[in-house]
């Protein structure tokens, strides 16, 4: 896969994963409707740094088993893009409409950070982006990448979710309107699978 194309691969995975609704962005949401944006802002530094940290510490460790276990990559690999097909169909299948959380007070930065740990969309989308998009020949420079576009679309979904919180309770508050959002990601969640699984067809 050309440089290029495996840019554009992990920014719409990233963008695909990151705006589509999970733990952070529905706390997110309850946060800027409830508190405003400007006592929400530690919440979504927390967010928006905390995870790509979290993909930063994570590969590190995925590095040494891979160096050790070269195969166990490519294993991963087709693994995690397979995932990736099931979660867009995940996507694209859900339904209902977003509903606010109870939140007594904003989250601080570190608990926000520190809820990356502990959310399983967070997992699923450090370990899979990992798997899916690193080779061992690449594999500090991708994850490099993989960090900076997940910290530069972590920033606009925080801000985005936060932001217009009460507009997009609001907007998605039927299952028709969320479904067809739903649809959304979940195509270009496909669309940033399909590079992989091309590169990976033998030409003839």
């Amino acid at each position: 896969m050309s440089g290029s194309a495996w840019l554009v691969a992990v920014v719409l995975f990233a963008v695909s994963t990151c705006f589509s609704p999970g733990p952070n962005n529905l706390m997110l949401v309850t946060s800027g409707a409830k508190f405003g944006l400007a006592r929400s802002w530690r919440h979504i530094w927390g967010v928006a740094l905390g995870f790509p940290l979290m993909v930063a510490v994570v590969a590190m460790f995925l590095g040494a088993v891979f160096q050790a276990l070269p195969v166990l990559h490519d294993v991963l690999n087709i693994l995690g893009a397979a995932y990736l097909l099931y979660l867009s169909w995940k996507i694209i299948m859900a339904g209902g409409s977003i509903e606010q959380g109870d939140a007594g007070k904003p989250l601080s930065f570190t608990e926000a950070a520190l809820f990356q740990w502990v959310n399983p969309k967070a997992w699923v989308m450090a370990t899979g982006a990992i798997a899916a998009y690193t080779t061992t020949a690449g594999y500090t420079a991708e994850v490099a990448g993989i960090v900076a576009a997940f910290t530069a679309v972590g920033i606009a979904s925080s801000l985005t979710w936060a932001g217009f919180g009460t507009l997009i309770a609001r907007f998605l508050n039927t299952p028709a309107r969320m479904r067809a959002f739903n649809i959304t990601l979940g195509v270009l969640l496909i669309a940033s699978v399909l590079p992989i699984l091309l590169a990976r067809t033998p030409v003839p």
